[in-house]
């Protein structure tokens, strides 16, 4: 049976791209390579593999978009640009996280590296507060983290759990999800034992354990 590739254009409005994008990403069936690209004019499905598997994909994709766009159309979805965000908190800051810590206050966020923006349906002063505390502990872990993944993990435990980094830190050296940098063993660098994504979601579930 032949590989093939094509290309599918998803026609949908910019407040209505975003959870379309990510409903379809968990629920296409899986081909060798699919790839689902925001764009201004709506969403580009690229699929390549078997040939009868690209066209299940698309026959599957077609079923989901209806319901899916009924349900979403009204979303609400405001886009920043991180550039702006930076300049109203005066420190650089990583859209990357502020997206997690959005999306773990179960807000809807994605950050496109193309237009470098964050689309998100939270509140406009709750994207602003939470953009200028994720910019601020961005000047300051870094004494703790011993590369960028366990920066982003320092940062989003400590805006998510209200914690100060040196608690969490210090909580997450106990439950294993950060040890001593094993290169610089005289310092307060630490590094994760996980994915960051995983250690936030290990640590935040035993933080609200500790609480109750």
């Amino acid at each position: 049976m032949p590989l093939i590739k094509r290309r599918f254009h998803i026609p949908c409005r910019e407040d209505e791209c975003l959870k379309l994008y990510e409903l379809l990403k968990e629920r296409l069936p899986p081909v060798s390579y699919v790839s689902i690209e925001l764009t201004n004019k709506g969403l580009l499905v690229e699929a390549y593999g078997y040939e009868s598997d690209v066209k299940q994909l698309w026959i599957e994709a077609k079923k989901l978009i209806g319901p899916l766009k009924e349900v979403w159309g009204k979303s609400g979805l405001k886009k920043y640009e991180v550039d702006l965000l930076a300049r109203i908190a005066r420190k650089t800051l990583p859209p990357r996280v502020l997206v997690e810590v959005l999306r773990k206050m179960l807000y809807v966020a994605e950050y496109d590296d193309n237009s470098n923006a964050i689309t998100t349906n939270a509140p406009r002063d709750e994207v602003l507060k939470l953009a200028e505390k994720v910019a601020e502990l961005n000047t300051i872990v870094g004494k703790y983290a011993a590369n960028t993944s366990t920066r982003y993990f320092i940062i989003a435990g400590s805006v998510l759990s209200g914690l100060d980094p040196e608690e969490v830190v210090r909580i997450s050296m106990s439950l294993g999800l950060l040890r001593q940098h094993e290169n610089d063993e005289e310092s307060e660098k630490k590094e994760l034992t996980v994915n960051w994504k995983e250690a936030l979601e290990n640590f935040l579930k035993n933080v609200k354990k500790q609480v109750e």
